[in-house]
């Protein structure tokens, strides 16, 4: 009777522990219903089953994401536990605040992202670059405040003070593009994996007035990550991801980044952060294939 008592005890024990994980819902900051984050927590989400319970979160994108994960409580409504984002968020964010960063811990590196430059075809413009050689004569709409072109901007910045005299525009998407199209706006900048929409529109119906260019200024490449280490290398954009007018014999080079999973290890349990870790990085390969490598 002692031994099936003591045995009850044990399964009692382990049950609980399971009860406990599976009650351990993740929520997920992702980006816009139809990006391309979304759609990536989809399948982390869809690989970590039963293991671990997910929710996926509309939100602004990477600057909002660390706001909701790094400085909102967890009982707050809009608080999520994990994010997906672009590395230089976190880098922007540890310029000022460091300490912000200490229960920020990324557990998996998705899809490969690029710096599309769109220049209107007059402007001479061949690398965004080349807009600090006269900022009086040029412009770029870097989206409105927080967004990933902003965010990237801000860290440009940052590498090259001179791109601070570059002045800008807060439009995005079509808006952006028809105003580089006519002429009133230089160029656009789209951080984002192969085959985003406003590059495939720009493919697409602006061939004739726009063209994709990269981003190589020898500073670029001196920022850091949250880590220390590089935050952009460089790649080439291949040409056949927007096939009608940006097909080139020559690839477009230009600064990139992996998307990154954070976790937050202050609102998620550990036995929570092994299963949630475990289905980032499981997902990776499929996210990789559908979005780019």
């Amino acid at each position: 009777m002692r031994s099936m008592a003591i045995l009850a005890l044990a399964l009692s024990a382990i049950f609980a522990g399971i009860t406990t994980a599976s009650a351990d819902t993740i929520r997920l900051c992702t980006g816009s219903s139809t990006g391309v984050y979304f759609a990536a927590g989809k399948k982390i989400k869809e690989m970590a089953g039963n293991a671990v319970s997910i929710e996926l979160v509309n939100t602004e994108g990477t600057i909002d994401n660390m706001r909701r994960t790094l400085d909102l409580a967890k009982s707050d409504a809009e608080s999520c536990d994990a994010f997906i984002g672009q590395p230089d968020g976190p880098a922007y964010r540890g310029a000022t605040n460091r300490g912000s960063l200490s229960s920020l811990r990324p557990v998996a590196t998705l899809h490969r992202e690029y710096l599309h430059g769109l220049c209107n075809k007059e402007s001479g413009v061949e690398d965004i670059g080349d807009l600090e050689s006269d900022p009086a004569k040029y412009s770029v709409a870097i989206g409105p405040p927080g967004s990933g072109a902003w965010l990237v901007w801000q860290n440009l910045i940052r590498e090259d003070e001179d791109y601070k005299e570059i002045p800008t525009t807060s439009e995005d998407g079509i808006l952006a593009l028809t105003a580089v199209s006519t002429g009133q706006t230089t160029c656009l900048i789209v951080p984002a994996g192969l085959g985003n929409g406003t590059v495939g529109e720009a493919d697409q119906t602006f061939g004739d007035t726009v063209a994709l260019v990269g981003a190589n200024d020898k500073d670029f490449d001196d920022a850091a990550d949250m880590s220390g280490k590089p935050l952009y290398e460089y790649a080439k954009i291949p040409g056949s991801a927007y096939p009608k007018s940006f097909d080139y014999w020559n690839d477009v080079k230009t600064i990139s980044w992996p998307a990154t999973v954070y976790l937050s290890t202050e609102k998620v349990s550990r036995e929570a952060q092994t299963a949630f870790a475990t289905a980032a990085a499981r997902a990776a390969p499929a996210i990789k294939a559908s979005f780019g490598k």
